[in-house]
C-alpha cells in the first residue's frame, strides 16, 4: 500500500488464464462513497495516477478509482523491449497480434475478457461502477459495456475510432492491427456496439482517425 495525504494505493495484481498477471493500482479514498471507476488507460496504469492528476481527481469526489492494465498495455507490453518487425505502421505489439490471429484469436477479444475480470472485481468494492478508457483500451472496454449491458453506469471513452470501416478503405493507418476483429465487418460495427452499450450511457470524447489524429471534442452520435 501507498499513503498519500487524503487517500491509499494499493498494488493488486490479477492472474489470467492461469498464465500471467496483470497490473493495477486501487486508489481509495479516507471516505469512499458509492461508486467506483474502472480507469483504463492505453498506455499504462500509472499515465494518470501522478499527485493531482485525473485520477486524484476522481478519488476527490469521493470515487474508489480501479487504474488497470489490458494484456499488452504497460508491464506486459514486449514491443518496446524489441524491435518488432513493422512496429512503425502496425505497432509494438504486433508479432503477439499475428500470434493470436493464427490461434482464431484477437486482441480486442482477450482484452475485452481483462475488461470484464477487472470490473467483477471492482463491483466487490463499490455497487455502482462507471467505465472509463483512453486509446488502446477504449475498443475492448466498448465490447465489454455492450455484451454486458448496464454493467457500467456510464461510460467515456476517450481517442477511440469512429468506426472499423472507413479503415478498409485508408491507404495508411498506424497501429491499429491491435483494435482489429477479423471479419468483425460481416456483422457489425464500433457504432452498433454503442447502441448496444446504450447511447445515454456512452460518451466519445477525442474521437480520432486511422492515423490516431482527430480533433479534441466530444463526439455526438448521429441518431
Amino acid at each position: 500500500k501507498i499513503e498519500r495525504e487524503h487517500l491509499t494505493i494499493e498494488k493488486i495484481a490479477l492472474e489470467v488464464e492461469g498464465a500471467f498477471q496483470l497490473p493495477a493500482l486501487l486508489f481509495s479514498p479516507r471516505q469512499p462513497g458509492k461508486k467506483a471507476v474502472l480507469y483504463l488507460h492505453g498506455e499504462s496504469m500509472t499515465a494518470d495516477a501522478a499527485p493531482g492528476g485525473a485520477i486524484e481527481q476522481l478519488v476527490a469526489q469521493g470515487c474508489i478509482v480501479l487504474a488497470a492494465e489490458l494484456r499488452g498495455i504497460g508491464e506486459t507490453e514486449t514491443g518496446k523491449r524489441r524491435k518488432a518487425f513493422g512496429a512503425g505502421r502496425f505497432g509494438p505489439d504486433n508479432l503477439e497480434i499475428l500470434t493470436a490471429y493464427l490461434m482464431g484469436k484477437s486482441f480486442v477479444g482477450m482484452r475485452t475478457d481483462d475488461v470484464m475480470a477487472w470490473s467483477a472485481f471492482l463491483k466487490s468494492r463499490a455497487p455502482g461502477i462507471h467505465l472509463q478508457a483512453i486509446g488502446e483500451a477504449a475498443i475492448p472496454a466498448l465490447h465489454a459495456a455492450a455484451l454486458i449491458p448496464g454493467a457500467f453506469g456510464a461510460g467515456s471513452l476517450r481517442r477511440l475510432i469512429k468506426a472499423w470501416e472507413p479503415l478498409a478503405g485508408d491507404v495508411e493507418t498506424f497501429d491499429q492491427s491491435v483494435n482489429i476483429v477479423h471479419g468483425a465487418l460481416r456483422d457489425y460495427d464500433l457504432p452498433d456496439l454503442i447502441e448496444m452499450a446504450g447511447r445515454d450511457r456512452v460518451t466519445i470524447e477525442e474521437p480520432v482517425d486511422g492515423m490516431g489524429k482527430g480533433a479534441r471534442g466530444v463526439l455526438k452520435q448521429e441518431r
